[in-house]
C-alpha cells in the first residue's frame, strides 16, 4: 500500500500547485462572495452595516439580512460544498471524470424519493433528507451494478449512458407526482428547477450538518479513495476491499447530495464542473482535493445565486437555470476530450 500510495504522491506533487495557498485563497473568494451576497438584493446594505445587521435585528433593512439573506448565503454554501464533494466521490467510485451526482442519475433519483416523501408524509418535513438519501443511495449503487454486470472494461460513455437513462427515469417520476398533486404544482417548480428560495434557518442547519458528516466521512477515507484512482487489480494488490470501497464513496455521495436535494431541489453541473477544474489546479490528491471542492463549489453557488437574485430584478431566477448554462457546454466540452 506505501509503494501505492507514493505513486499518487508522485503523480500529485507533478500538477498540484501548493493546498495551503489555494485554500486561503478560495476561502477568500468565498468570504467576498458571501458579502456580497448578503449585500446586493432589493434592498441594499452596505458591506460595512453587515456586522450591525447580524447583530441588531430590529430594523427592517436589518431584518432582510438576519432573516432572508444570511440563512440563503450559508445554504447555499453549504449545497455548493456538499454537491463538489459528492461529485468529486462519485468520480472517484467509477474512476471517471464524467461522473456528477446529476448525470448518474443520484440527483433525480434523490429528489424524486424527496418528492413523495413530501406528498405522503407533509407533516413529517424530516423524513424528507432520509428518504432522498435512500433514493440517491439506491441510483447510484444501479450506476456501479451496472459496471460489474459485465467482464468487458466499462468506458467514460457507456456510463454516463446508463446515468442518463436512470435520470431519464426519475425525472418521469417526478413529472407523474408533479401532475397527479397538480394542486401543488407551484411549490414544486422551484424544487425541480433548483432554487434557494425561501430558504430558512432550519433549511441552512439541514443541510449544513449532512454536508458536515458527508465531508468528514470523505476526508478519513482519502487515502482509499486516492486508491480507487488506481486500476483494480493494482488497488486489490495493496489490500484494498474494492468494491466496498466504490459502495462506502456512493454512499457519503448520496448523502451529500440528499441533503442539497433536500433544500435547494436540482441543481445540476456544480459536481461535475467543480472537482475537474479544482482537480487541475490541485492534482489528484483527495486530502487536498476535497477541501478545496468544498470551497470552490460553495463560490460557485453562492456566487450563481446571487446573480440569480439580481440580473432580473425584481423577477429572482433560478439558480438552476444559470447554472445548466454554465455546466452544459463545460459537460460538452470534457465529454469530447474524453471520449474521443
Amino acid at each position: 500500500m506505501r509503494a501505492a500510495a507514493a505513486a499518487i504522491a508522485l503523480r500529485s506533487r507533478r500538477l498540484r500547485g501548493h493546498p495551503g495557498a489555494l485554500a486561503a485563497a478560495f476561502a477568500a473568494l468565498l468570504a467576498l462572495a458571501c458579502l456580497l451576497a448578503i449585500a446586493a438584493g432589493a434592498v441594499a446594505v452596505p458591506i460595512a452595516e453587515i456586522p450591525r445587521a447580524i447583530a441588531d435585528a430590529t430594523h427592517p433593512q436589518h431584518a432582510v439580512v438576519a432573516q432572508i439573506r444570511l440563512p440563503r448565503v450559508l445554504a447555499g454554501a453549504a449545497v455548493g460544498a456538499a454537491l463538489a464533494v459528492a461529485g468529486t466521490l462519485l468520480q472517484a467510485a467509477v474512476r471517471n471524470p464524467l461522473a456528477d451526482p446529476g448525470l448518474l442519475g443520484v440527483t433525480a433519483a434523490a429528489g424524486a424519493a424527496g418528492l413523495v416523501a413530501i406528498v405522503l408524509f407533509p407533516e413529517w418535513p424530516a423524513l424528507v433528507p432520509i428518504v432522498a438519501f435512500a433514493g440517491g443511495l439506491g441510483a447510484a449503487l444501479l450506476v456501479l451494478g451496472f459496471a460489474y454486470a459485465t467482464t468487458r472494461p466499462v468506458g467514460p460513455l457507456r456510463l454516463v449512458l446508463a446515468g442518463v437513462a436512470l435520470q431519464s427515469l426519475f425525472f418521469a417520476a417526478i413529472a407523474v407526482v408533479t401532475f397527479l398533486f397538480a394542486d401543488r404544482a407551484p411549490a414544486f417548480a422551484g424544487f425541480v428547477v433548483g432554487s434557494l428560495s425561501g430558504t430558512s434557518w432550519s433549511d441552512a442547519a439541514i443541510v449544513a450538518t449532512a454536508t458536515a458528516l458527508g465531508l468528514a466521512l470523505a476526508l478519513g477515507g482519502a487515502r482509499w479513495l486516492d486508491l480507487l484512482l488506481l486500476d483494480d487489480a493494482s488497488a486489490s494488490s495493496v489490500g484494498l476491499s474494492v468494491r466496498r470501497a466504490r459502495i462506502a464513496a456512493a454512499s457519503i455521495g448520496a448523502l451529500l447530495a440528499a441533503g442539497a436535494v433536500s433544500v435547494a431541489g436540482l441543481l445540476s453541473f456544480v459536481g461535475l464542473v467543480v472537482p475537474n477544474a479544482v482537480r487541475i489546479a490541485a492534482g489528484p490528491t483527495h486530502r487536498a482535493l476535497l477541501p478545496l471542492a468544498a470551497l470552490a463549489g460553495a463560490t460557485l453557488l453562492v456566487l450563481a445565486d446571487s446573480l440569480a437574485r439580481v440580473a432580473a430584478a425584481p423577477l429572482e431566477l433560478p439558480v438552476g437555470a444559470l447554472l445548466a448554462l454554465l455546466g452544459a457546454p463545460y459537460f460538452l466540452w470534457l465529454l469530447a476530450r474524453k471520449v474521443a
